[in-house]
């Protein structure tokens, strides 16, 4: 493969894409989510990982839409692909607080570098474990890269 842009990692990326191995978690405005450690199970972010496939996760978005509200997400695998048993975290908890007018509140886009890379022999679902201050909290949660085949 070509080196792109003289960085060697482009080419994994633009081979997922090409090859339609991309993948795009993403929860859009989740609330009800308040004051426990809540693992992720929704539709279009729980990513069950195929037998004999691994996920390489290259960069998540956390955005909090509420006023006077926190949020925290950290990201890593379940047991169970179906989003239960124990969560095991790949990365510290990252926290995102608003003020009384949402003033100065900016998403947070952070690449993962080297990114995760979670086999379907180390764990059944990748997913993030989150928790706001309230109910009424809204937030979005979303997460790039690709799956491959081992």
């Amino acid at each position: 493969m070509a080196i792109l842009d003289g960085k060697p990692q482009y080419d994994s990326y633009l081979a997922a894409a090409r090859g339609g191995d991309g993948v795009c978690l993403k929860v859009n405005d989740k609330a009800g989510v308040n004051g426990a450690d809540t693992v992720l199970t929704d539709a279009g972010f729980l990513y069950a990982i195929p037998t004999g496939e691994h996920v390489v996760i290259t960069c998540f978005y956390l955005y909090l839409s509420t006023v006077s509200d926190w949020v925290w997400a950290e990201f890593g695998y379940t047991a169970n692909a179906d989003g239960s048993g124990t969560f095991t975290a790949l990365t510290p908890k990252f926290r995102i607080d608003t003020g009384a007018a949402n003033a100065g509140n900016s998403p947070s886009l952070t690449t993962v570098n080297p990114p995760m890379v979670i086999k379907s022999t180390t764990g059944g679902a990748f997913t993030a474990r989150v928790r706001t201050n309230d109910a009424g909290a809204t937030f979005t949660l979303a997460c790039n890269g690709w799956h491959e085949r081992i």
